[in-house]
């Protein structure tokens, strides 16, 4: 049973409390990325593109050009900031490679990152809390706010800055010239969300001394098919039907309904996140690039260590490196080494946006790993017993789940409302037909790795056809999943982080 039959447009929410001009106009920009007019510039691009083949400095030009054009197009003022941004990066590593390993390269380095995040993303959050905080102290005290527009890609291309600044400070590579730099930082398929990109390895790719050539043409087309499934089908449906209507207005819905919302909540992020992972990553191939790998069957994991190194897996491994380890890692000793966990969490909530949910959220990872971490001291070797695998994968699923009330919520109120409504469940409920879907969720992630070797086998198959061939059911395909969605364009989620 639907819990909804409003068939509007598909655009998910990406802002907390009131919605922004930011946001409206971000979710715009992406849906570019998924319309008939993006598909048309993009087919006239990799033509112009491939016609260059000659020259890989030729292509690298035009695809600067391409970039800084999409980002022109949300606002002339995010253009200007990332050109800013691109400069002080540059001279940053110049500083770096004279003086590589310094403590103040480094602090540079920090400053520029948390300055621009405060700067645009979290100076009201902050001021907000601190005027509060002096306000409970009987000091009323206003202070100023500077109205500024997030400018579009802003998280991705700071964490892409980090890399280089970092690996130039470590002696892992040298400058890069202010042109290889800027289309780093702005490479359009990855500007908006990720994955994020390693210095090292997107330089080199760059700067590549041959000839580029498309890169797994049937996979890059698979790719952007199975894109198109996850988000005009799966994703849309989840939101409109399960999702949207249910955390906007909790208290209109039963006990189930809300449960089989957080549960349809879990895996629609999961399809538009990987979905528009998937539609970078063939786009990508098809200009002669790879990005990196960033999901791998996160509700498949047995616990929640597994879990991050299958979910956001680029954010994960960043948040690892230059968050956890120079936090001190687990080097001394395991309470360390847990706070450092939590922090580094707290961290990866505060970057997806400035709310006290997204910290609870974080806060919640953080303390799991913990209690992870512990229960390996306690039971060092896996229980055997037959179930314990489902099991680890059904325990570990729920407390995602969970964690994701906190991160879809707008406000911690909806939040708590959410979570009494599921504290009403009765046995009774759990008959109802809304039970029945609930309970085909719970055995969807039962069967999960099942049905993933089925899909890979199937996608594995599809590459093997003649590549003349490929197209034609590949566009019917296409054409039929578009045709069977609902009308139009799906947002993405992530396009707000």
């Amino acid at each position: 049973m639907a819990l909804c039959h409003n068939r509007a447009r598909f655009t998910p929410r990406v802002s907390r409390g009131e919605a922004s001009y930011f946001c409206c106009h971000v979710m715009d920009y992406v849906v570019s990325f998924l319309s008939i007019e993006f598909g048309l510039c993009f087919t006239l691009f990799f033509i112009v593109y491939w016609s260059l083949c000659w020259s890989v400095r030729l292509q690298n030009v035009l695809l600067l050009a391409a970039s800084y054009a999409l980002v022109a197009s949300f606002s002339f003022n995010s253009l200007y900031i990332l050109l800013g941004y691109s400069a002080l990066v540059y001279l940053l590593g110049l500083v770096g490679e004279r003086y590589p390993g310094r403590r103040f390269s480094y602090l540079l380095v920090l400053l520029l990152v948390l300055g621009c995040f405060y700067l645009f993303k979290y100076q009201e959050f902050f001021v907000g809390g601190v005027q509060g905080a002096l306000a409970s102290a009987g000091l009323d005290v206003s202070l100023p706010v500077l109205e500024v527009l997030v400018p579009i890609g802003l998280s991705f291309y700071a964490f892409h800055s980090v890399s280089y600044l970092v690996s130039i400070n470590r002696r892992e590579m040298p400058s890069a010239s202010p042109f290889d730099l800027a289309l780093y930082l702005a490479f359009f398929p990855s500007l908006i969300a990720g994955p994020v990109n390693r210095a090292s390895h997107m330089l080199a790719q760059i700067r590549t001394s041959g000839i580029r050539e498309v890169l797994e043409p049937q996979r890059a087309l698979g790719l952007i098919a199975l894109a198109v499934v996850k988000l005009f089908f799966c994703s849309a449906w989840l939101a409109s039907e399960w999702v949207d209507p249910v955390f906007e207005t909790p208290g209109s819905y039963s006990p189930e309904q809300i449960l089989l919302s957080v549960y349809g909540y879990s895996f629609l992020i999961y399809f538009n996140f990987s979905g528009y992972t998937n539609l970078v990553t063939g786009i990508a191939l098809l200009l002669g690039f790879r990005l990196p790998e960033n999901f791998n069957a996160p509700y498949a994991a047995h616990n929640l260590k597994e879990f991050w190194g299958r979910w956001h897996i680029s954010l994960s491994l960043f948040i690892r490196d230059y968050v956890y380890i120079p936090l001190g890692g687990n080097r001394q000793g395991v309470w360390r080494g847990n706070l450092n966990m939590l922090l580094a969490m707290l961290v990866s909530g505060l970057w997806h946006g400035a709310s006290i949910n997204f910290i609870i959220w974080g806060a919640l990872h953080g303390i799991g790993l913990a209690l992870y971490k512990a229960s390996t001291y306690i039971l060092p070797q896996p229980m055997r017993w037959p179930g314990a695998g489902l099991a680890a994968r059904l325990l570990t699923f729920h407390y995602v789940a969970f964690a994701w009330i906190f991160f879809r919520s707008a406000s911690l109120d909806e939040a708590v409302d959410m979570l009494a409504g599921i504290g009403g469940l009765s046995l009774d409920g759990l008959f109802s037909s809304t039970g029945l879907l609930l309970l085909v969720s719970v055995l969807y992630v039962a069967v999960y790795p099942q049905l993933l070797v089925l899909l890979r086998q199937f996608f594995a198959a599809t590459t093997r056809l003649p590549w003349q061939l490929y197209p034609i059911p590949l566009g019917l395909f296409v054409s039929l999943v578009i045709f069977a969605s609902q009308s139009g364009v799906p947002g993405f989620i992530y396009a707000s982080f």
